[in-house]
């Protein structure tokens, strides 16, 4: 056991995953992985002057056996003496709303849980359970698609310096012998005895196979490649930011231009990763250029003469002019004149510029009514805390917002690059404002000032309509 502690914290303070006086908020599940991290954190947490706090989400995916998960945890928080979260979110449900697949609805959902959670609690930390089978398993995924050294890296040990996994490099047949050691009860996952999905089949199929056939070491090999891809990914990253900045001539909203004789001059390893940098920085994407399309940029730069182009994702068009490759955005959204409206309340505001209604309506709060059940184009705010005025406006330089959820307020342009809206896109989101305060990014996130709770007695409930609506 204290091995299996040692190497915890000793893999923690490596990847300086928590400082003193951190909160962590324990993601648990029930099952294994997540228990023992709930304990090892439990007897790590004097050393490493952290507090604790327990979050359990029930997806209710899995009707009665999901609530039994939910008991579980709650169960297993009072008997180490630990604050606890549950909440139960009808995933179904939103995955019907928002058109997703069942891991895509569960991920998004279950991080908007963490977000919530750790801005209610105050924790600057979220301890997630994965561990070394699911890096092999999240590796071998992204070999089965072609992926490079970005995905080869695998699971990050920590992301956003926000979430942490502490039990990366541990095994999953360690993890079952530390709790059968140390008598922790857990919980198990129906769903993850289905070879269903494609985590399951590489899981339960195809890892056994190449254990049985070809490596026995195959977990840890893959372990060993994460690693590796995750320096080398990291140093790359270094070299084309170098390489950007010498190619960089100019840089508009919307528009880079690069000196096409510093790019011919960058080993093509370099130069795929500055095309993807330059692509991000003229839409403000905040994933990758695929691989065909920055192959359809290379082919240009190595081919192209003066005025031949090449059109990339996110409506941008990568010509060669004379000396230089420029990359612009078509259609740039900034020719979006300002515009400012009271907004109607109840009532409907029409948007000539965006060619959109804001519908706004107040009702008593009804308590079994979830602000995240709503589709993305409503908003359910508390009525009695906005001021006698409000506003409808397009985004200006210097927006600041309050998200719900978080815990400070941040740049807007920021957080609409986390929400990987494209540059083009966000002048045309809708922002529902006090004189001096951001409400509503419309269509994406309420203020946490205006969310409504427990004693909210009136609910401001808003719509974006497309067009003109009387409604």
């Amino acid at each position: 056991m204290m091995n299996l502690l040692q190497r915890v914290s000793s893999y923690m303070s490596q990847h300086r995953m928590v400082e003193r006086g951190d909160k962590v908020l324990a993601a648990v599940s029930g099952g294994p992985d997540s228990i023992a991290l709930l304990h090892i954190l439990y007897l790590l947490k004097d050393e490493l002057g952290i507090t604790l706090h327990v979050a359990h989400l029930n997806h209710m995916f899995r009707g009665e056996e999901s609530e039994k998960d939910a008991v579980f945890v709650a169960e297993a928080a009072k008997r180490y003496g630990l604050p606890v979260t549950v909440k139960s979110v009808d995933v179904p449900f939103y995955r019907t709303q928002r058109h997703l697949s069942k891991q895509a609805a569960a991920r998004e959902v279950r991080f908007g849980f963490f977000r919530e959670t750790a801005g209610q609690v105050g924790a600057s930390k979220v301890a997630l359970a994965h561990q070394g089978d699911d890096q092999a398993e999240t590796i071998l995924i992204n070999i089965l698609r072609g992926a490079g050294t970005a995905g080869l890296k695998g699971i990050l040990p920590v992301r956003e310096g926000f979430y942490i996994r502490p039990l990366l490099n541990v095994r999953r047949s360690e993890i079952e012998l530390f709790c059968s050691e140390m008598n922790l009860a857990y919980r198990q996952d129906s769903s993850n005895l289905k070879p269903v999905y494609t985590r399951n089949r590489i899981r339960l199929n195809l890892i056994p196979l190449l254990e049985k056939d070809y490596n026995p070491e195959i977990v840890p090999s893959l372990q060993r490649l994460g690693e590796i891809c995750r320096e080398e990914d990291s140093y790359l990253d270094e070299m084309a930011v170098k390489a950007f900045q010498g190619a960089l001539l100019e840089a508009d909203p919307g528009r880079i231009l690069l000196s096409l004789g510093r790019l011919k001059e960058t080993p093509p390893a370099i130069r795929r990763r500055l095309l993807r940098r330059a692509w991000r920085e003229v839409t403000g994407a905040a994933v990758n250029l695929d691989f065909q399309h920055a192959e359809a940029a290379l082919e240009l730069i190595n081919s192209g003469t003066t005025g031949s182009q090449a059109v990339m994702p996110g409506k941008v068009v990568a010509t060669i002019i004379y000396t230089t490759l420029e990359l612009k955005a078509a259609n740039d959204s900034s020719a979006l004149p300002e515009y400012i409206y009271s907004l109607q309340i109840p009532g409907t505001t029409y948007i000539p510029e965006t060619d959109m209604t804001v519908c706004a309506q107040v009702t008593p709060r009804v308590r079994d009514q979830s602000p995240r059940n709503l589709p993305r184009g409503e908003a359910l705010l508390d009525f009695d805390k906005l001021p006698p005025v409000v506003f409808v406006r397009r985004r200006r330089d210097g927006d600041v917002f309050h998200p719900y959820g978080q815990v400070s307020e941040t740049k807007l342009k920021d957080f609409l690059v986390k929400q990987k809206i494209p540059r083009a896109e966000r002048d045309r989101i809708p922002l529902i404002c006090t004189p001096v305060e951001i409400i509503w990014v419309g269509g994406i996130r309420t203020g946490e000032k205006w969310k409504v709770s427990g004693s909210t007695k009136k609910a401001l409930h808003l719509k974006l309509i497309p067009g003109r609506s009387d409604l």
